[in-house]
């Protein structure tokens, strides 16, 4: 199986689209998912051309990807159009550099609680995505909805929606890291989600339980619980062409998943959530261990990049992350054509 980045593991660096690229070409990577618009300098085609053309000279495939197209999501960002403009538009820039998938979501865990119903948000998906259809099929290029924001939608949930769309234009980027965050095993999701899945975030949990439910904290690869040689057997016995693109997101501490808190929002969230899945999540973390990740982390209360030497040393931390993630793959889990 191929072994790539997702741009958003890096974020901190700086880098434009072409410094990612020789970067991931000097860790010997197959594949550059450039995951957000704002990656790429521009969407003009003789922009998008030159990195292709870089692409090709490094030996490097890549994928693209937008945000949310949800225009009632909270994350959406109108100055780039509706939903169906902005999909539009990053299918045609993903035929001009060669990629197989736009990767995009509806939203996150907020769109549960807020003041428009889930099902409504899908409602809207569904109906964006079925707008487009036609110019994703003339592209042939598939619209890869990911499970996201730690999470938008259950693995069932997000089943549902591409099979509603339609599976010959929309399918699934598997995110191993959002479901723990919403008290769904990652094995779960991808057991539900890998028919289906054409690309993949795939990153490492800690999980472990509490009095009033449970922890969950990402980590580098190979540094938390979840059974992720199982997750990498799903997918290359059913999606072996999808590459495992790594998006290592570490410096934050761990969330509270509080389902034994009657006080507590999360089954307002997942009032549907079957109870064969959960009690695989609830086994999940009663085996886990409750040491959170020695590290540097961010202030409580922010989320940017601070300035000065602790930027400087978060960053490094970051580059670090990523790179031991990388060998754990490579050395473990056995991915990688190049290496």
């Amino acid at each position: 199986m191929r072994l790539g980045v997702d741009s958003y593991s890096l974020r901190w660096q700086g880098w434009d689209a072409f410094q990612l690229l020789e970067y991931s070409a000097r860790l010997a990577l197959d594949n550059v998912h450039f995951s957000e618009r704002g990656n790429f300098a521009s969407l003009d085609e003789g922009y998008l051309r030159l990195l292709k053309r870089r692409a090709d000279e490094l030996g490097l495939a890549v994928e693209v990807g937008m945000g949310s197209f949800d225009r009632h999501a909270s994350s959406f960002r109108p100055e780039y159009g509706t939903g169906e403009e902005q999909l539009s538009a990053m299918l045609r820039a993903a035929k001009v550099v060669g990629s197989p998938v736009v990767r995009c979501f509806l939203g996150t865990q907020a769109e549960r609680l807020g003041p428009i119903p889930i099902q409504q948000h899908v409602e809207e998906c569904v109906r964006t995505l079925k707008t487009v259809a036609p110019l994703a099929r003339d592209l042939g290029v598939k619209i890869a909805v990911e499970n996201h924001g730690g999470i938008d939608l259950l693995a069932r949930e997000l089943r549902a929606l591409v099979e509603e769309a339609g599976t010959d234009y929309v399918g699934v980027c598997l995110d191993t890291g959002n479901p723990a965050y919403a008290g769904e095993d990652p094995v779960v999701s991808a057991e539900v989600l890998a028919p289906y899945t054409v690309s993949s975030h795939v990153r490492d949990t800690r999980v472990w339980a509490v009095p009033d439910g449970a922890m969950a904290q990402w980590v580098p690869l190979g540094q938390g619980n979840v059974d992720l040689r199982r997750i990498i057997q799903i997918l290359a016995e059913q999606a072996p062409e999808a590459p495992v693109d790594l998006e290592i997101i570490t410096s934050i501490g761990p969330k509270s998943i509080p389902y034994l808190d009657p006080e507590s929002d999360f089954w307002k969230m997942y009032p549907d959530m079957l109870a064969r899945d959960f009690a695989r999540f609830v086994a999940l973390a009663q085996k886990g261990k409750p040491e959170p990740l020695e590290q540097l982390a961010l202030p409580p209360t922010g989320r940017a990049l601070p300035e000065g030497e602790l930027g400087e040393r978060l960053k490094a931390q970051q580059r670090r992350h990523f790179e031991e993630s990388v060998t754990y793959a490579r050395e473990v889990l056995g991915i990688g054509e190049r290496a």
